[in-house]
């Protein structure tokens, strides 16, 4: 994982994972498209609300955290990405996922942490290799706990205890 300042001086076909982590940004770079073969990219602890329509030129993208930012809902660009196997979006303040999840047919961990997503798509049920979604830091009720179990019951789902609050 090359930190920003190392790959904007390096030739973008031989970098495959960037990290933008706590440099308090609000946008991407926009020639971050010019690296085409990256496989991780970490812009978590930032300031970023949107993400470029840009992004989905970057195909080969397999990981990707953009926990801790301001996110209010899911960017959607990366349910473009077909090749996405992990999305780390804790601690930000989204409550839905969209209805283009189960296009990330090869995800296999979401991890939202934290984030108080009560609206999961019938499409998130079709992604048959997903194996852990982290739901801790959120309380919901058994009946929400249930039924999220029983549509998934091929992924480990990790709550924290259920209380009676989302009934």
């Amino acid at each position: 994982m090359y930190s920003w300042e190392e790959a904007k001086t390096a030739n973008p076909d031989t970098i495959f994972g960037i990290s933008f982590a706590k440099l308090k940004l609000e946008e991407l770079p926009v020639n971050l498209s010019d690296f085409v073969n990256l496989k991780r990219l970490d812009f978590s602890k930032n300031r970023f609300s949107t993400l470029p329509i840009s992004l989905k030129s970057l195909q080969k993208l397999e990981w990707i955290d953009f926990s801790s930012n301001r996110f209010e809902s899911f960017p959607i660009v990366l349910t473009q990405l077909p090749l996405l196997k992990s999305i780390i979006a804790n601690r930000n303040a989204f409550d839905r996922l969209p209805e283009s999840m189960g296009e990330l047919k090869q995800l296999e961990l979401l991890d939202l942490w934290e984030t108080p997503v009560s609206y999961f798509p019938e499409s998130i049920y079709t992604i048959t290799n997903l194996k852990k979604i982290d739901l801790s830091g959120i309380r919901y009720s058994p009946t929400f706990q249930k039924k999220l179990q029983t549509r998934l019951p091929n992924t480990e789902i990790i709550f924290d205890a259920p209380c009676d609050c989302m009934e």
